[in-house]
C-alpha cells in the first residue's frame, strides 16, 4: 500500500513541479519582454521628438501603442500569477484527496480481508 501512496505522491509532485516551472518560465519571459520594450521605448524617446507632420503623429501613435503593450503585459503577468496560485492550490488539494482516497481504500480492503479471515 505504501508503494501506491508513493506512486500517487510522485505523480502529483511531478505535475506540481511541471506547472511551477511552466508558469515561472512564462513569467520570466514576460518580465524580460517588458524590460526590453521599456529599453526600446527609452532609446526611441532619446532620439528626440519630431516637431511636426506625420513623423510627430507616428511617434505619438507608437508611444501610445508601446505604453498600452507595457501595461497589458503587466496585467497579463499578474493574471498569470493568480492562475498559477489557483492551479497550485488545486493540485495540492487533488494530492491530498488522492492520498486520502488510496489510504481509505487500502484500509477498507485490509479490514475486509481481516473479517474474512475471522470467519
Amino acid at each position: 500500500m505504501d508503494k501506491v501512496l508513493e506512486s500517487v505522491d510522485a505523480w502529483m509532485k511531478s505535475q506540481k513541479e511541471f506547472m511551477e516551472n511552466w508558469v515561472k518560465a512564462q513569467k520570466e519571459f514576460m518580465e524580460n519582454w517588458l524590460e526590453a520594450t521599456k529599453k526600446m521605448q527609452e532609446s526611441f524617446l532619446k532620439m528626440g521628438a519630431p516637431q511636426e507632420g506625420t513623423a510627430k503623429e507616428t511617434q505619438a501613435l507608437y508611444n501610445s501603442w508601446l505604453t498600452t503593450m507595457v501595461n497589458s503585459t503587466k496585467v497579463f503577468t499578474g493574471e498569470a500569477e493568480r492562475v498559477r496560485e489557483a492551479w497550485m492550490n488545486t493540485v495540492e488539494k487533488q494530492m491530498e484527496m488522492s492520498r486520502e482516497g488510496v489510504k481509505n481504500f487500502s484500509e477498507a480492503v485490509k479490514k475486509a480481508a481481516e473479517e474474512k479471515e475471522d470467519q
